[in-house]
């Protein structure tokens, strides 16, 4: 094996357990704002089981130039134009789709209107950690439990901060109703009747064709697609208790629901709505969940799974290509870094070796 071979081979292989061990890193944030609502009123938002050390809600790795390449490779038939608005001080994102022209200024990365800066602390970060990975309720401490029940408060639902939908809202077209209703198609999923975005179209198509053949072979995924009773993604609403509207608006949301859910645990909403206030310790097992592989067939596609938000909505799945984007080149990014890290100590050692010898 030549040099030049080992060298690649060693990069791609630390990629892929960077890529493991970004993903595993689950700890409860001490900043993340607000909770979720009902399946048909989720709301994308920070989860308080991400990385301490990193405040989405101020704070990110990547530079306004670097989010703008992520939403061009997530988004790559929207027309994204970088650049400064000298009078304000601050970059701007033009997102031209379906026709119209919208200026956003990344404000920290909430991606405001001109109108809405002196809100700034109204909004979350439109690219966040999304962690693809379970936190196992076993190993909460009391802290961690007790930031959870605070983050899912009505409370704090009705006065903290919503997740920045208004660059969305120029990528899908969804200002109004009216306008968002435009754009929705009648499909099946699985054989289950749905109204979805176009913009989605394409990549459910995928899904739902990764799917059929998967369960071709894997039992579980045959038994998934035989006990699932529907699959609900447009409902245009806001969020209960809050002045934000749901990504089921956008018609980029969805829902799968099986067969007797009311009798499942599928939702942390529910079981709180039942009286258990230990909800957050119901072991995985006990809770409905699509199997590894529909969850992982819908990422693939840009869809996040809401079973990883530590306040739980097992059969929601939002289409937000940039998060998995970002949580991809982060990855590379660290594996990079590590790479390089661990060719300078061997260069070291090879030369505190040499000057031993002398």
């Amino acid at each position: 094996m030549t040099k030049r071979i080992f060298v690649k081979r060693f990069f791609l292989t630390a990629i892929n357990l960077l890529t493991i061990s970004l993903f595993a890193s689950i700890q409860l944030s001490a900043s993340s704002p607000t909770s979720q609502t009902s399946p048909t009123q989720e709301d994308l938002k920070p989860d308080p089981l991400a990385n301490e050390n990193v405040s989405w809600s101020s704070e990110s790795e990547w530079t306004p130039y670097e989010e703008y390449e992520i939403f061009k490779e997530a988004y790559p038939d929207v027309h994204f134009q970088f650049g400064y608005d000298r009078e304000v001080e601050d970059w701007t994102l033009t997102v031209t789709a379906y026709g119209k022209k919208t200026v956003l200024y990344h404000a920290g990365g909430l991606y405001l209107p001109k109108k809405y800066l002196a809100e700034k602390s109204h909004y979350w970060r439109v690219i966040y950690n999304y962690q693809n990975q379970l936190a196992d309720p076993a190993d909460f401490t009391e802290e961690q439990k007790q930031r959870i029940i605070a983050y899912s408060s009505t409370e704090n639902r009705q006065k903290g901060a919503v997740s920045s939908k208004f660059i969305f809202d120029a990528i899908h077209d969804c200002w109004t109703r009216a306008s968002t209703e435009s754009h929705l198609k009648s499909r099946t999923l699985w054989g289950r009747p749905t109204g979805i975005h176009a913009d989605i179209v394409k990549p459910l198509d995928r899904v739902e064709e990764r799917v059929y053949e998967l369960a071709k072979t894997d039992p579980e995924v045959k038994a998934f697609l035989s006990q699932l009773l529907s699959c609900d993604a447009y409902n245009w609403r806001e969020i209960r208790d809050s002045h934000t509207k749901s990504f089921h608006s956008f018609g980029i949301a969805i829902d799968v629901l099986p067969r007797g859910w009311g009798r499942k645990i599928t939702y942390w909403g529910f079981e709180k709505q039942k009286g258990n206030e230990k909800w957050m310790l119901i072991p995985l097992k006990n809770r409905w969940m699509p199997p590894k592989p529909v969850i992982d067939a819908f990422e693939a596609e840009g869809f996040i799974w809401g079973g990883y938000w530590a306040i739980w909505d097992n059969m929601h799945f939002e289409y937000h290509p940039e998060l998995i984007i970002a949580a991809r080149r982060k990855a590379e990014k660290q594996a990079e870094e590590l790479y390089k890290k661990q060719a300078e100590e061997k260069q070291n050692k090879r030369r505190n070796k040499k000057s031993a010898v002398k």
